[in-house]
């Protein structure tokens, strides 16, 4: 490998007609304010006052490694498009500082060293991004900026990034960190100010140092990036198969594939309204498909799984991408996915899922939904198995949190046997298999009874709110042995008020709540028990009705009462709502 190193600042970067592209294969633009941060605090810590003026300091900012020759007129970013790119909004933040004090010749002086010219005389930006594009170029390398709203999560950071600059660029912010120099009575505001910013300036350009390092072509690009990696780069696994991908899959005319479809990719996974992590996703995938492995072996099972082979890695981004589009069905789960009346327990269940907290079961559900895509699974499958997944893990991990050891393995397998299923037999046959190991896993009934006895809602305790309002859902929907009418409406009442002294210690325990439309709930509110009772008569709901029956004749509502009313209430959940 041919490799050349050399001290540089980044006078020497920008000074020239140079253009430095960050490649296909880096990561997005990821530094936050913890980062922007510290590089800010490196920057200004070495400008000393001495004698009323400002010095600069040298700082080294680590290594940048670049595809191609010094003399080549464009170089391919490997290690250092963080830094670079950060650097570059620092200067361009200082580029508008300049303007707003209306020191222009300053402002054009620094903007040179954000945009350049070719020989044609046509302008071009010494960092060139198309990933962020045109945002990163109009909104913040430009030296008239257009305002824009961020679109991705690489954009959001762009822009806070370059907020963040900007803020500290202003005068009472400079005053609070240079106190020292500001102090000096001699001087006006504006000079001061100028001087300050002339010196951020200086030091951004001149007195940062980097390690600047070219290697000869692409592939050994490729291989410094897995490199630098084992020397604790900290890239993820996904960052990794990433480099692997493009590395591999390489072609970029007549338009770069791959590039194209880990666009989409990630669209897909920001397409709701919290965006998905694509590390879980892949990693949630790779278990489903592929083999299962810990998070840190996952990337050296995808090296040992694909073998560099393009047939193979293709097939694998190809459904990475499609099956993206399951992943978000399954952790974001909307309505409008099951538009079908018959589809709609599908999306019950996966709702409630969500509920739990559930994610070791994501691997089999993807599977599920891969089938179902081949048609190799039918709605009636697809319906009862995510029902006893549902019932399983609202025994098993929402009421009693039991231990998940081993689970993850087991969906993983159990994934990866329905896969190579080709028929519609063998795929319910797995499916039958999965639903008797997972039974041998439901907790008996004491311990329910005793996860029953641990939900609390109150005013002050609404962490189990949910998890209690899909708990009275599912009974009434048993009772009521129809889903003609939903209980969607429904507020939480607490038969004996939370104000009762005596009760205060079990108001919030699930024996003491009770589902009602918000009118009643309102009529009843701290009200004696029996007028509670004839209050209660005019709910429709059928818990609400079964409630009226068992206690219009009890005289007093206390601990006792509650705590019978629990353990009622588990009983039924364990023996005929959610028994698998």
């Amino acid at each position: 490998m041919d490799l050349h190193a050399y001290t540089k600042t980044v006078y020497d970067l920008f000074s020239i007609n140079k253009k430095y592209i960050v490649p296909r294969f880096q990561r997005e633009y990821s530094w936050g304010e913890d980062e922007v941060t510290e590089l800010w605090k490196d920057l200004v810590s070495n400008i000393l006052t001495k004698d009323d003026k400002l010095e600069n300091q040298e700082y080294f900012i680590g290594s940048l490694v670049l595809v191609g020759e010094d003399k080549s007129t464009e170089l391919m970013i490997v290690d250092g498009q963080q830094r670079l790119t950060t650097i570059t909004m620092l200067l361009s933040a200082l580029v508008d500082s300049f303007k707003e004090i209306k020191r222009d010749d300053l402002a054009n002086g620094l903007y040179a060293f954000i945009e350049g010219k070719d020989v044609s005389n046509k302008p071009f930006f010494k960092l060139e991004n198309e990933n962020p594009k045109p945002f990163l170029q109009n909104s913040i390398q430009n030296f008239q900026k257009v305002a824009a709203q961020p679109s991705s999560d690489e954009e959001s950071n762009l822009h806070a990034a370059f907020t963040s600059f900007s803020n500290r660029l202003q005068k009472n912010s400079l005053a609070k960190e240079f106190k020292v120099f500001w102090g000096n009575q001699k001087v006006d505001e504006t000079t001061k100010l100028c001087a300050v910013l002339e010196a951020i300036r200086n030091q951004a350009l001149t007195f940062l140092k980097t390690i600047y390092i070219t290697v000869g072509n692409e592939d050994e690009a490729y291989t410094i990036f897995e490199t630098l990696n084992a020397r604790g780069m900290n890239l993820s696994p996904v960052d990794l198969m990433k480099n692997e991908i493009f590395k591999v899959l390489a072609d970029e005319h007549p338009v770069d594939a791959a590039k194209f479809k880990w666009k989409s990719l990630h669209q897909t996974l920001a397409a709701r309204e919290e965006r998905i992590d694509i590390d879980i996703y892949v990693r949630h995938f790779w278990l489903s498909k592929y083999e299962f492995t810990t998070e840190d072996k996952i990337y050296k099972s995808f090296k040992r799984i694909t073998k560099a082979d393009k047939t193979l890695i293709k097939a694998f981004l190809d459904d990475l991408v499609q099956e993206s589009d399951y992943y978000k069905k399954i952790t974001m789960p909307l309505l409008t996915d099951w538009r079908q009346q018959e589809e709609k327990s599908v999306y019950d269940s996966l709702f409630a899922l969500n509920i739990f907290k559930v994610t070791q079961v994501r691997t089999f559900l993807l599977a599920i939904l891969a089938q179902r895509g081949k048609k190799l699974l039918d709605l009636t499958d697809l319906k009862e198995c995510t029902s006893t997944l549902e019932n399983f893990h609202f025994l098993f991990s929402a009421i009693t949190s039991s231990r998940a050891s081993g689970l993850e393995s087991k969906y993983s397998k159990y994934a990866r046997s329905l896969r190579f299923c080709k028929d519609t037999k063998s795929s319910r046959n797995v499916l039958r298999d999965l639903k008797e190991d997972i039974k041998q896993k439901v907790p008996v009934l004491e311990t329910v009874r005793e996860g029953f006895r641990k939900l609390v809602y109150t005013n002050d305790e609404t962490r189990h709110k949910k998890l209690i309002q899909y708990i009275f859902r599912r009974l009434e929907l048993f009772l009521a042995k129809t889903n003609e009418l939903e209980p969607n409406q429904i507020t939480i009442e607490h038969v004996a008020p939370q104000s009762d002294a005596k009760l205060a210690h079990c108001a919030g325990s699930i024996g003491n709540l009770l589902p009602l439309g918000e009118t009643i709930n309102n009529l009843a509110d701290a009200k004696d028990f029996k007028v509670k009772i004839k209050l209660y008569k005019q709910s429709r709901l059928f818990i609400v009705a079964d409630f009226v029956k068992k206690y219009k004749n009890t005289k007093d509502w206390t601990k006792k009462e509650i705590d019978a009313r629990t353990v009622e209430i588990a009983d039924l959940a364990f023996t005929k709502v959610w028994n698998l």
